[in-house]
């Protein structure tokens, strides 16, 4: 597969932190464009649904989906990466290397059972890691990009 343009590493950390249930997203890699699709638009280009059945605002998303579907070029890649990317693991990862040992077991309590989310979210604006735990996210998330861009042969463009 030849890749004519590079795709905006921005683009791409936005589609994995959105994390949005019921999405596809694919990079044309012709023009480099990031396109997130829902799977009610993939459904009826697969189902070859009729277009006059869908609302306008959704009709060019679906006309989207069909070309994807029949790309036998390989110009779309699959960029859904829900699956790669558990911010659970990441917040272990965090709690882990983080410095202060009081606040490691404050912080691995908070992430234990239903909630864990939110009770971690609290607690690093309660402990003043807030920040830092961004930051450590910002960089995981953009780590996994450019290693997946690297095992598709895609050229970034910070």
């Amino acid at each position: 597969m030849k890749n004519n343009k590079p795709v905006k590493l921005e683009d791409l950390i936005s589609e994995i932190e959105l994390q949005i249930d019921d999405t596809f997203t694919f990079i044309n890699t012709n023009t480099g464009e990031v396109i997130t699709l829902m799977r009610e638009e993939m459904r009826a280009a697969e189902d070859e649904e009729p277009l006059e059945k869908f609302p306008d605002w959704q009709r060019e998303n679906i006309e989207k989906a069909i070309i994807i579907t029949e790309d036998e070029d390989g110009v779309y890649l699959d960029f859904t990466l829900r699956n790669n990317f558990n911010e659970y693991q990441i917040i272990e990862e965090f709690i882990i290397s983080h410095q202060d040992q009081k606040n490691r077991e404050v912080l691995y309590d908070t992430i234990q059972g239903r909630g864990a989310f939110r009770r971690f979210k609290d607690k690093i604006v309660e402990l003043g890691v807030d920040s830092q735990w961004y930051t450590y996210k910002d960089s995981k998330i953009k780590q996994l990009v450019i290693e997946w861009c690297k095992e598709h042969n895609l050229e970034i463009q910070d």
